[in-house]
């Protein structure tokens, strides 16, 4: 009987643990509703005034709700239109997500959480794209951040590396749509921060910090990531010669393009044989 005994109080208390733990995760799931709902507020603001008010009240949540996560085992899967990707070596995690304006284009908002030696930073980030005047070319941090949806995250450069690959979706304007692919490098040092910018070759063998691609409203482009052949896999996108090189007539021509990162450099590979699903 002394040992039936003896247990009852670890039984006791191993209950209030868990019963501590699933109310810690109530109380974030009710803190990520506080976080959707100014958002769909956000998306539906009857003027740009109203959209800004919400937007801002979607990062003060956004902020309460990392602010919460103290053990950073929050799965985050319930902050749907928000985008969070998570890097392959749980040293950083992004949340992004978008609202358009009355003029038809974007601005973009967002988070990082960077694991700094266990210890986790948060930075906003805030979209400087439309005060960029080059921004295909320009180094970027947190502070003027080319703002995007990012849907892909690959890390680079084995295991141990601090270098990443972004994919990401930005809707322009009425007349034009872009995808974006960003490499990122974190400082883990001097209390943290994320750096935009690669050394890329275009098409045309410009060099660019990112890669920016525009074509038309109506179409759809594919940019991802292909495991089996280790490099991004892009739709080319061309323009009719009748229209002067103007993106809102850009379009895939069935043909496929490939960027593939080596010893620091992404080197353009043309006219891919690519044989697989359209993405």
């Amino acid at each position: 009987m002394k040992k039936i005994f003896a247990l009852i109080p670890l039984f006791i208390a191993l209950s209030v643990s868990a019963q501590h733990i699933d109310y810690d995760r109530l109380d974030m799931d009710k803190q990520a509703q506080k976080v959707t709902a100014q958002l769909e507020l956000a998306r539906n603001a009857a003027n740009d005034s109203l959209r800004n008010v919400f937007a801002k009240n979607v990062d003060e949540e956004l902020n309460i709700l990392l602010g919460m996560d103290d053990d950073h085992l929050y799965p985050y899967d319930n902050l749907n239109p928000i985008s969070v990707l998570t890097a392959p070596d749980n040293k950083f995690r992004i949340f992004t997500w978008g609202l358009q304006f009355s003029n038809g284009c974007y601005r973009y908002y967002g988070a990082v959480q960077i694991n700094v030696h266990n210890d986790w930073v948060t930075l906003r980030l805030y979209d400087n794209s439309d005060e960029t005047s080059n921004p295909a070319t320009a180094s970027m941090q947190s502070t003027n951040w080319y703002g995007a949806i990012y849907y892909e995250l690959i890390q680079l450069g084995g295991k141990k590396s601090n270098i990443y690959a972004l994919v990401g979706w930005d809707g322009g304007d009425l007349f034009v749509n872009r995808k974006v692919m960003e490499q990122v490098r974190l400082e883990l040092d001097n209390g943290g921060e994320i750096f935009f910018g690669g050394n890329f070759i275009d098409e045309h063998k410009r060099n660019c910090q990112r890669l920016i691609f525009e074509y038309t409203e109506r179409a759809v482009m594919s940019l991802r990531y292909d495991k089996r052949m280790k490099l991004f896999v892009a739709d080319h996108l061309v323009i009719p010669p009748e229209y002067n090189g103007n993106p809102k007539y850009s379009g895939p021509d069935g043909s496929f393009d490939g960027y593939m990162y080596q010893k620091g450099m992404w080197i353009y590979i043309p006219d891919l044989d690519f044989k697989g699903s359209r993405f």
